[in-house]
């Protein structure tokens, strides 16, 4: 089995060193080859996607290409895409990240990439924007209110260092929680109905920063929603 990449970004240095790890033959290609046949992974940016994989498929007709970009639709029999629903740095350990598969089913071709050791679930043709809606919720959202409470924690004096290890035990906790008991796991003056409570956090956050305040005040009027919305149906 042939396995050429191009791309040396985050994805394609992970990719690449799990290969190494894995003890798998990885060609590391700067353009596309010709009359090859195997799988092309394409670690590149959304915006060259789509011209490497014409390029790939009218240079090779028995290639598999594959693309880790859930934002572009590329509707062809030989081209999927295997997005890695997780933070991805040079440094991931992708034998831990379990990828989704989209594209036309192909059992030659899931077999090979079985054999990469890569973990995936098989989904459908193309991921629905509510999809990637759910990861950037996941992904960019968490990252964004974790870096706006360590920005928050340590203009209340408290140490960088100290900061992210509260922030991190509570991210970690909090996610287990919620993992652990669905919409109980939540907490929190939304989830308890403390409007008082929540009014003073806001217009203290209104004095330091407008527009996230407005954030912070939507997320939790939709919060005491969910929860207004249990009691009701109960």
């Amino acid at each position: 089995m042939n396995i050429f990449l191009i791309g040396q970004g985050n994805v394609g240095t992970a990719l690449s060193s799990f290969f190494q790890i894995s003890e798998i033959t990885c060609e590391i290609l700067e353009k596309v080859p010709e009359n090859r046949n195997g799988i092309l992974f394409l670690a590149v940016s959304d915006s060259a996607v789509k011209p490497l994989l014409e390029e790939t498929l009218r240079k090779n007709p028995e290639m598999f290409a594959v693309h880790f970009s859930a934002a572009v639709h590329f509707e062809n029999k030989r081209v999927f895409l295997l997005h890695p629903y997780s933070s991805i740095n040079k440094k991931s350990e992708l034998s831990q990240i379990l990828f989704t598969l989209w594209g036309e089913r192909n059992s030659v071709f899931e077999e090979m990439l079985k054999k990469t050791g890569l973990g995936f679930v098989r989904c459908g043709g193309n991921p629905d924007p509510l999809y990637h809606a759910s990861a950037v919720i996941s992904g960019n959202f968490t990252q964004f209110f974790v870096l706006q409470a360590l920005r928050l924690l340590q203009s209340s004096g408290f140490s960088e260092e100290v900061s992210e290890k509260l922030i991190r035990q509570l991210v970690q906790s909090s996610l287990d929680n919620v993992f652990r008991n669905g919409i109980k796991g939540l907490t929190g003056p939304a989830a308890r109905g403390e409007k008082e409570v929540l009014l003073n956090e806001i217009n203290a956050l209104g004095e330091k920063d407008k527009d996230f305040a407005k954030i912070f005040k939507a997320v939790n009027e939709a919060i005491c929603r969910l929860f207004e919305d249990k009691i009701n149906n109960i």
